[in-house]
Protein backbone atom coordinates (compact mmCIF):
# COMPACT_ATOMS: atom_id res chain seq x y z
CA UNK A 1 0.00 0.00 0.00
CA UNK A 2 2.75 2.14 -0.85
CA UNK A 3 5.22 1.24 2.26
CA UNK A 4 8.63 0.44 1.59
CA UNK A 5 9.41 -2.58 3.63
CA UNK A 6 13.56 -3.29 4.33
CA UNK A 7 15.20 -6.05 5.73
CA UNK A 8 18.68 -7.78 6.12
CA UNK A 9 20.07 -10.17 3.63
CA UNK A 10 21.49 -13.27 5.09
CA UNK A 11 24.66 -13.92 3.85
CA UNK A 12 26.38 -17.53 4.68
CA UNK A 13 29.16 -17.65 6.79
CA UNK A 14 32.18 -17.86 4.16
CA UNK A 15 36.32 -19.57 5.33
CA UNK A 16 39.21 -18.46 3.50
CA UNK A 17 40.29 -21.59 1.47
CA UNK A 18 43.60 -22.53 0.69
CA UNK A 19 44.89 -21.50 -2.63
CA UNK A 20 47.57 -23.49 -4.38
CA UNK A 21 49.32 -20.78 -5.67
CA UNK A 22 50.21 -19.27 -2.35
CA UNK A 23 48.58 -16.38 -2.86
CA UNK A 24 46.04 -14.98 -0.42
CA UNK A 25 42.28 -15.02 -0.97
CA UNK A 26 40.21 -12.64 -2.17
CA UNK A 27 36.23 -11.72 -1.30
CA UNK A 28 34.57 -11.86 -4.62
CA UNK A 29 30.61 -10.50 -4.10
CA UNK A 30 27.76 -12.03 -5.73
CA UNK A 31 25.49 -9.66 -8.39
CA UNK A 32 24.11 -7.94 -5.54
CA UNK A 33 27.09 -7.03 -3.69
CA UNK A 34 25.80 -8.06 -0.66
CA UNK A 35 27.19 -11.59 0.08
CA UNK A 36 30.77 -12.63 -0.68
CA UNK A 37 32.63 -15.78 -0.95
CA UNK A 38 36.40 -16.49 -1.22
CA UNK A 39 37.81 -17.37 -4.43
CA UNK A 40 41.99 -17.72 -4.96
CA UNK A 41 43.09 -15.58 -7.89
CA UNK A 42 44.48 -17.39 -11.11
CA UNK A 43 47.99 -15.52 -11.88
CA UNK A 44 50.55 -16.69 -14.45
CA UNK A 45 54.14 -15.85 -14.99
CA UNK A 46 56.18 -15.97 -17.14
CA UNK A 47 59.56 -14.93 -16.48
CA UNK A 48 63.13 -14.46 -18.68
CA UNK A 49 61.33 -15.91 -21.48
CA UNK A 50 61.74 -19.69 -20.42
CA UNK A 51 60.46 -19.82 -16.63
CA UNK A 52 56.44 -20.78 -16.29
CA UNK A 53 54.58 -20.50 -13.10
CA UNK A 54 50.89 -21.65 -13.97
CA UNK A 55 47.66 -20.00 -12.62
CA UNK A 56 47.70 -22.58 -9.96
CA UNK A 57 51.11 -22.14 -8.54
CA UNK A 58 53.09 -25.08 -10.78
CA UNK A 59 56.91 -24.00 -12.92
CA UNK A 60 58.69 -25.34 -15.19
CA UNK A 61 61.16 -24.51 -17.44
CA UNK A 62 60.25 -24.53 -20.94
CA UNK A 63 63.11 -22.91 -24.30
CA UNK A 64 61.17 -23.53 -27.49
CA UNK A 65 60.84 -20.44 -29.64
CA UNK A 66 57.23 -20.35 -31.45
CA UNK A 67 54.00 -18.91 -30.85
CA UNK A 68 51.92 -20.45 -28.43
CA UNK A 69 48.52 -20.13 -26.77
CA UNK A 70 49.22 -19.14 -22.75
CA UNK A 71 45.32 -18.43 -22.26
CA UNK A 72 42.84 -20.15 -24.07
CA UNK A 73 38.99 -20.85 -23.46
CA UNK A 74 37.87 -24.06 -23.88
CA UNK A 75 34.49 -23.16 -24.19
CA UNK A 76 34.56 -19.73 -25.52
CA UNK A 77 32.50 -17.58 -23.52
CA UNK A 78 34.24 -14.10 -23.06
CA UNK A 79 36.63 -14.72 -26.50
CA UNK A 80 39.64 -14.08 -24.66
CA UNK A 81 42.97 -15.60 -25.91
CA UNK A 82 46.70 -14.68 -24.90
CA UNK A 83 49.43 -15.97 -27.07
CA UNK A 84 53.08 -15.38 -26.90
CA UNK A 85 55.56 -15.49 -29.54
CA UNK A 86 59.25 -16.46 -28.19
CA UNK A 87 61.88 -15.07 -31.10
CA UNK A 88 65.48 -16.31 -31.07
CA UNK A 89 68.14 -13.99 -28.80
CA UNK A 90 70.16 -11.58 -30.89
CA UNK A 91 73.81 -11.27 -29.95
CA UNK A 92 75.26 -7.87 -30.82
CA UNK A 93 78.64 -6.61 -29.30
CA UNK A 94 78.63 -8.69 -26.53
CA UNK A 95 75.03 -8.11 -25.71
CA UNK A 96 72.00 -10.48 -25.59
CA UNK A 97 68.49 -9.35 -26.82
CA UNK A 98 65.71 -11.83 -26.24
CA UNK A 99 62.39 -10.37 -28.01
CA UNK A 100 58.64 -12.09 -26.88
CA UNK A 101 55.51 -10.50 -28.49
CA UNK A 102 52.95 -10.41 -26.06
CA UNK A 103 49.28 -10.88 -28.30
CA UNK A 104 46.00 -10.42 -26.39
CA UNK A 105 42.74 -10.78 -27.87
CA UNK A 106 39.59 -9.62 -26.72
CA UNK A 107 35.96 -9.62 -28.61
CA UNK A 108 36.80 -8.00 -31.86
CA UNK A 109 40.24 -6.00 -30.52
CA UNK A 110 43.87 -7.54 -30.67
CA UNK A 111 46.82 -5.33 -28.86
CA UNK A 112 50.37 -7.01 -29.71
CA UNK A 113 53.07 -5.76 -26.53
CA UNK A 114 56.26 -6.01 -27.58
CA UNK A 115 59.69 -4.52 -27.48
CA UNK A 116 61.99 -2.27 -29.74
CA UNK A 117 65.46 -0.50 -29.36
CA UNK A 118 65.30 2.81 -29.62
CA UNK A 119 68.71 5.32 -28.73
CA UNK A 120 70.08 1.79 -27.64
CA UNK A 121 67.24 1.74 -24.99
CA UNK A 122 65.06 -1.67 -24.55
CA UNK A 123 61.38 0.21 -24.89
CA UNK A 124 57.81 -1.59 -24.80
CA UNK A 125 55.40 -0.84 -27.40
CA UNK A 126 51.72 -1.49 -27.54
CA UNK A 127 51.18 -2.18 -31.65
CA UNK A 128 47.67 -1.75 -32.48
CA UNK A 129 48.59 0.96 -35.24
CA UNK A 130 52.25 1.10 -33.66
CA UNK A 131 51.29 3.41 -30.50
CA UNK A 132 52.95 3.78 -27.33
CA UNK A 133 51.00 3.85 -24.04
CA UNK A 134 48.50 5.42 -22.72
CA UNK A 135 45.93 4.28 -24.97
CA UNK A 136 41.96 2.99 -24.51
CA UNK A 137 39.29 1.47 -26.58
CA UNK A 138 36.42 0.66 -25.55
CA UNK A 139 37.54 -2.21 -23.91
CA UNK A 140 40.19 -1.75 -23.11
CA UNK A 141 42.98 0.48 -21.03
CA UNK A 142 46.73 0.58 -21.69
CA UNK A 143 48.95 2.37 -18.97
CA UNK A 144 52.81 2.04 -18.73
CA UNK A 145 56.20 3.32 -18.92
CA UNK A 146 59.47 2.19 -20.66
CA UNK A 147 59.54 -0.64 -18.34
CA UNK A 148 56.42 -1.83 -17.14
CA UNK A 149 53.01 -1.74 -19.84
CA UNK A 150 49.60 -2.36 -17.47
CA UNK A 151 46.61 -3.75 -19.85
CA UNK A 152 43.31 -4.28 -18.36
CA UNK A 153 40.24 -5.08 -19.53
CA UNK A 154 37.33 -4.54 -16.64
CA UNK A 155 34.20 -6.54 -18.29
CA UNK A 156 36.19 -9.64 -17.05
CA UNK A 157 38.80 -8.06 -14.54
CA UNK A 158 41.37 -9.05 -16.06
CA UNK A 159 44.89 -7.30 -15.94
CA UNK A 160 48.33 -7.98 -18.04
CA UNK A 161 51.39 -6.43 -16.80
CA UNK A 162 54.30 -6.71 -19.60
CA UNK A 163 57.63 -5.74 -19.15
CA UNK A 164 59.58 -7.70 -22.02
CA UNK A 165 61.32 -9.64 -19.72
CA UNK A 166 58.80 -10.79 -17.74
CA UNK A 167 54.77 -11.19 -18.01
CA UNK A 168 51.99 -11.70 -15.52
CA UNK A 169 48.24 -12.89 -16.54
CA UNK A 170 45.73 -11.85 -13.87
CA UNK A 171 42.36 -13.79 -14.52
CA UNK A 172 39.43 -14.01 -11.51
CA UNK A 173 38.42 -18.16 -10.79
CA UNK A 174 34.67 -16.78 -10.57
CA UNK A 175 34.88 -15.88 -14.40
CA UNK A 176 36.94 -18.37 -16.37
CA UNK A 177 37.28 -21.04 -13.57
CA UNK A 178 37.83 -24.29 -14.83
CA UNK A 179 37.67 -22.71 -18.08
CA UNK A 180 41.26 -22.14 -19.01
CA UNK A 181 44.24 -23.83 -21.32
CA UNK A 182 47.52 -23.40 -22.43
CA UNK A 183 50.65 -22.92 -20.80
CA UNK A 184 48.85 -21.26 -18.15
CA UNK A 185 46.96 -24.26 -16.90
CA UNK A 186 44.02 -24.31 -15.89
CA UNK A 187 42.13 -21.87 -13.49
CA UNK A 188 40.77 -24.02 -11.14
CA UNK A 189 43.13 -24.11 -7.79
CA UNK A 190 44.58 -27.67 -8.25
CA UNK A 191 47.57 -28.57 -9.61
CA UNK A 192 46.91 -31.66 -10.85
CA UNK A 193 46.05 -30.64 -14.04
CA UNK A 194 48.08 -27.46 -14.89
CA UNK A 195 50.39 -29.77 -17.37
CA UNK A 196 47.43 -30.64 -19.58
CA UNK A 197 47.80 -31.02 -23.33
CA UNK A 198 45.03 -29.84 -25.96
CA UNK A 199 43.94 -33.75 -26.30
CA UNK A 200 43.59 -33.67 -22.66
CA UNK A 201 46.14 -35.98 -21.82
CA UNK A 202 48.45 -34.96 -18.24
CA UNK A 203 52.09 -35.30 -19.24
CA UNK A 204 54.80 -33.31 -18.11
CA UNK A 205 54.55 -29.91 -18.57
CA UNK A 206 57.83 -29.81 -20.50
CA UNK A 207 55.91 -31.91 -22.97
CA UNK A 208 52.18 -30.59 -22.65
CA UNK A 209 53.51 -26.90 -23.32
CA UNK A 210 55.14 -27.66 -26.86
CA UNK A 211 51.91 -28.80 -28.07
CA UNK A 212 50.11 -25.62 -27.27
CA UNK A 213 51.88 -24.14 -30.58
CA UNK A 214 49.01 -21.81 -32.70
CA UNK A 215 48.53 -24.22 -35.90
CA UNK A 216 50.26 -23.09 -39.22
CA UNK A 217 53.38 -20.96 -37.09
CA UNK A 218 56.75 -22.39 -38.15
CA UNK A 219 58.47 -23.16 -35.41
CA UNK A 220 62.30 -23.05 -34.86
CA UNK A 221 63.83 -25.38 -32.41
CA UNK A 222 66.56 -23.78 -30.49
CA UNK A 223 70.35 -24.58 -30.67
CA UNK A 224 72.20 -25.14 -27.89
CA UNK A 225 75.18 -23.79 -27.61
CA UNK A 226 78.53 -25.58 -26.26
CA UNK A 227 78.80 -24.67 -21.60
CA UNK A 228 81.78 -22.37 -21.75
CA UNK A 229 84.50 -23.20 -18.81
CA UNK A 230 83.94 -20.00 -16.95
CA UNK A 231 83.19 -19.83 -12.92
CA UNK A 232 80.44 -19.89 -11.66
CA UNK A 233 78.38 -16.76 -11.91
CA UNK A 234 77.46 -14.86 -7.97
CA UNK A 235 73.52 -15.51 -6.53
CA UNK A 236 74.28 -11.95 -4.82
CA UNK A 237 71.89 -10.33 -6.66
CA UNK A 238 69.43 -13.37 -5.99
CA UNK A 239 69.40 -13.77 -2.20
CA UNK A 240 67.68 -10.64 -2.11
CA UNK A 241 64.83 -11.34 -2.78
CA UNK A 242 64.78 -13.31 0.63
CA UNK A 243 66.23 -10.71 2.57
CA UNK A 244 64.35 -8.10 4.52
CA UNK A 245 64.27 -5.82 1.07
CA UNK A 246 60.94 -7.67 0.01
CA UNK A 247 59.93 -8.97 2.96
CA UNK A 248 56.71 -6.78 3.20
CA UNK A 249 55.62 -8.82 0.23
CA UNK A 250 56.77 -12.39 1.41
CA UNK A 251 53.28 -12.18 3.00
CA UNK A 252 50.98 -11.87 -0.28
CA UNK A 253 53.58 -13.13 -2.89
CA UNK A 254 55.50 -15.92 -2.33
CA UNK A 255 58.65 -16.07 -3.61
CA UNK A 256 60.36 -19.17 -4.60
CA UNK A 257 59.43 -19.20 -8.09
CA UNK A 258 60.96 -16.12 -8.80
CA UNK A 259 64.41 -17.22 -6.43
CA UNK A 260 64.78 -20.31 -8.36
CA UNK A 261 64.28 -18.52 -12.06
CA UNK A 262 66.67 -15.97 -10.95
CA UNK A 263 69.42 -18.68 -9.86
CA UNK A 264 69.07 -20.22 -13.19
CA UNK A 265 69.32 -17.28 -15.22
CA UNK A 266 71.88 -15.71 -13.27
CA UNK A 267 74.71 -15.58 -15.66
CA UNK A 268 72.64 -13.66 -17.97
CA UNK A 269 70.14 -11.27 -16.14
CA UNK A 270 69.57 -12.01 -12.45
CA UNK A 271 67.84 -7.83 -12.03
CA UNK A 272 65.00 -9.33 -14.24
CA UNK A 273 63.89 -11.74 -11.95
CA UNK A 274 63.79 -9.22 -9.04
CA UNK A 275 61.88 -6.79 -11.41
CA UNK A 276 59.15 -8.99 -12.12
CA UNK A 277 58.34 -10.12 -8.28
CA UNK A 278 58.22 -6.40 -7.84
CA UNK A 279 56.03 -6.26 -10.31
CA UNK A 280 53.82 -9.06 -9.28
CA UNK A 281 54.13 -7.84 -5.96
CA UNK A 282 52.75 -4.38 -6.91
CA UNK A 283 50.07 -5.87 -8.40
CA UNK A 284 49.09 -7.40 -5.19
CA UNK A 285 49.45 -3.60 -3.44
CA UNK A 286 52.73 -3.62 -2.34
CA UNK A 287 54.79 -1.21 -3.93
CA UNK A 288 58.54 -1.67 -2.82
CA UNK A 289 61.82 1.00 -3.14
CA UNK A 290 63.82 -2.05 -4.47
CA UNK A 291 66.39 -0.59 -6.51
CA UNK A 292 67.65 2.12 -3.84
CA UNK A 293 68.11 -0.85 -1.46
CA UNK A 294 70.32 -3.62 -2.71
CA UNK A 295 73.40 -1.40 -2.79
CA UNK A 296 73.13 -0.19 -6.83
CA UNK A 297 73.18 -3.88 -8.17
CA UNK A 298 70.47 -3.32 -10.56
CA UNK A 299 70.20 1.21 -10.71
CA UNK A 300 71.78 0.51 -13.57
CA UNK A 301 72.53 -2.39 -16.59
CA UNK A 302 74.20 -2.45 -19.71
CA UNK A 303 72.37 -3.14 -23.22
CA UNK A 304 73.88 -2.97 -26.40
CA UNK A 305 76.74 -1.59 -25.34
CA UNK A 306 75.41 1.44 -24.11
CA UNK A 307 75.05 1.92 -20.16
CA UNK A 308 71.99 2.46 -18.91
CA UNK A 309 70.01 3.78 -15.60
CA UNK A 310 66.66 3.96 -14.25
CA UNK A 311 65.49 7.86 -14.10
CA UNK A 312 63.08 7.70 -10.71
CA UNK A 313 61.50 11.06 -12.55
CA UNK A 314 60.97 10.25 -15.86
CA UNK A 315 60.41 6.63 -14.95
CA UNK A 316 62.34 5.76 -18.35
CA UNK A 317 65.23 4.60 -18.82
CA UNK A 318 68.27 7.12 -19.63
CA UNK A 319 71.32 5.06 -21.72
CA UNK A 320 74.82 6.63 -22.46
CA UNK A 321 77.43 4.43 -24.91
CA UNK A 322 79.93 2.78 -23.28
CA UNK A 323 83.83 4.13 -23.00
CA UNK A 324 86.65 1.71 -24.14
CA UNK A 325 89.77 1.56 -23.26
CA UNK A 326 92.83 1.97 -25.86
CA UNK A 327 93.34 -1.63 -27.50
CA UNK A 328 96.99 -3.17 -26.12
CA UNK A 329 98.63 -4.40 -28.88
CA UNK A 330 99.97 -7.81 -28.64
CA UNK A 331 103.02 -9.64 -30.08
CA UNK A 332 102.55 -13.52 -30.81
CA UNK A 333 105.59 -14.95 -31.52
CA UNK A 334 105.28 -18.83 -30.24
CA UNK A 335 105.13 -22.00 -33.08
CA UNK A 336 101.46 -21.86 -34.28
CA UNK A 337 99.89 -18.46 -32.70
CA UNK A 338 97.93 -15.80 -34.23
CA UNK A 339 96.92 -12.83 -32.96
CA UNK A 340 92.88 -13.37 -31.64
CA UNK A 341 90.68 -10.38 -31.24
CA UNK A 342 87.58 -10.78 -28.69
CA UNK A 343 84.80 -8.89 -27.87
CA UNK A 344 84.44 -9.04 -23.99
CA UNK A 345 81.87 -6.28 -21.96
CA UNK A 346 81.42 -4.91 -25.41
CA UNK A 347 85.48 -4.05 -25.73
CA UNK A 348 87.67 -5.56 -28.26
CA UNK A 349 90.65 -7.34 -26.96
CA UNK A 350 93.58 -8.91 -28.45
CA UNK A 351 95.57 -11.81 -26.85
CA UNK A 352 97.47 -15.14 -28.65
CA UNK A 353 95.69 -17.62 -29.20
CA UNK A 354 96.68 -21.01 -31.36
CA UNK A 355 95.32 -21.21 -34.92
CA UNK A 356 92.35 -23.99 -34.62
CA UNK A 357 90.67 -25.21 -37.63
CA UNK A 358 87.37 -26.76 -38.29
CA UNK A 359 88.73 -30.64 -39.21
CA UNK A 360 86.94 -33.72 -39.80
CA UNK A 361 88.68 -37.01 -39.09
CA UNK A 362 89.15 -39.99 -40.78
CA UNK A 363 87.29 -38.36 -44.12
CA UNK A 364 89.09 -37.11 -47.20
CA UNK A 365 89.94 -33.59 -45.38
CA UNK A 366 92.69 -35.53 -43.62
CA UNK A 367 94.87 -37.89 -45.11
CA UNK A 368 98.37 -39.31 -45.54
CA UNK A 369 98.84 -38.20 -49.21
CA UNK A 370 97.74 -34.49 -48.74
CA UNK A 371 99.58 -31.40 -47.44
CA UNK A 372 96.81 -29.68 -44.74
CA UNK A 373 97.07 -26.65 -43.35
CA UNK A 374 95.06 -24.04 -41.72
CA UNK A 375 93.33 -21.73 -44.71
CA UNK A 376 92.67 -17.82 -44.08
CA UNK A 377 88.85 -18.51 -44.70
CA UNK A 378 86.76 -19.06 -41.23
CA UNK A 379 83.87 -20.66 -41.20
CA UNK A 380 80.52 -18.30 -40.58
CA UNK A 381 78.67 -21.09 -38.01
CA UNK A 382 81.95 -21.92 -35.64
CA UNK A 383 84.37 -18.88 -36.43
CA UNK A 384 87.01 -21.47 -36.96
CA UNK A 385 89.33 -21.50 -39.57
CA UNK A 386 88.70 -23.98 -42.48
CA UNK A 387 91.32 -26.67 -43.30
CA UNK A 388 92.70 -26.05 -46.89
CA UNK A 389 94.47 -29.89 -48.40
CA UNK A 390 96.20 -30.48 -51.33
CA UNK A 391 97.56 -33.77 -52.97
CA UNK A 392 100.83 -34.02 -52.47
CA UNK A 393 103.08 -34.09 -55.68
CA UNK A 394 105.42 -37.46 -55.94
CA UNK A 395 108.51 -37.75 -57.91
CA UNK A 396 108.11 -40.06 -60.61
CA UNK A 397 111.74 -39.09 -62.08
CA UNK A 398 114.09 -41.15 -60.76
CA UNK A 399 118.22 -41.13 -61.73
CA UNK A 400 119.67 -43.88 -63.12
CA UNK A 401 122.64 -45.66 -60.75
CA UNK A 402 125.19 -48.05 -61.95
CA UNK A 403 124.57 -51.78 -61.57
CA UNK A 404 127.41 -51.69 -60.00
CA UNK A 405 126.73 -50.69 -56.61
CA UNK A 406 122.88 -51.78 -56.56
CA UNK A 407 121.88 -54.73 -54.53
CA UNK A 408 119.67 -56.98 -55.59
CA UNK A 409 118.43 -59.79 -52.98
CA UNK A 410 116.93 -63.17 -54.52
CA UNK A 411 114.81 -65.29 -52.74
CA UNK A 412 114.47 -69.23 -53.06
CA UNK A 413 113.22 -72.28 -51.08
CA UNK A 414 115.49 -73.19 -49.21
CA UNK A 415 118.29 -70.70 -49.58
CA UNK A 416 119.42 -67.05 -49.54
CA UNK A 417 122.18 -65.58 -51.81
CA UNK A 418 122.87 -62.02 -53.07
CA UNK A 419 125.12 -60.14 -56.17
Amino acid sequence: NGVVTTANISCPTRSPQFCANGLQPAKAYDQKGCCYDYECPCVCNVNNKNNYLTFDGKDYSFAENCTYYLVKEIIPKYNLTITMTKEACESSGGDTFCSQILTVAYQSEVVVLKQSKISGAVQNQVDIFKIYAPYKTTEILITGTDIVVSLKIAAIETTVLYSGSSIIIKLPQSLFGKNTEGQCGTCDNSQSNDCRAPNGHIESCSTSAGQWAVPGEQCVQPTVPPTPSVIPCSSEVCNNLNSSVFQECHKVVPVDFYFGACVQDVCENACASLEAYAINCAAAGVCLNWRNQINGLCETWTSDCKQCVCDKDSLSTQCTPLVCLDEVPVNCTEPGQQVVSKIKDCCSTQTCGQCACFTHFNDNYESSCQDCYCGPNMDPKNSLHVIVCKPVVCNTSCSQVPLSVQHVTLFHVGRQSSK
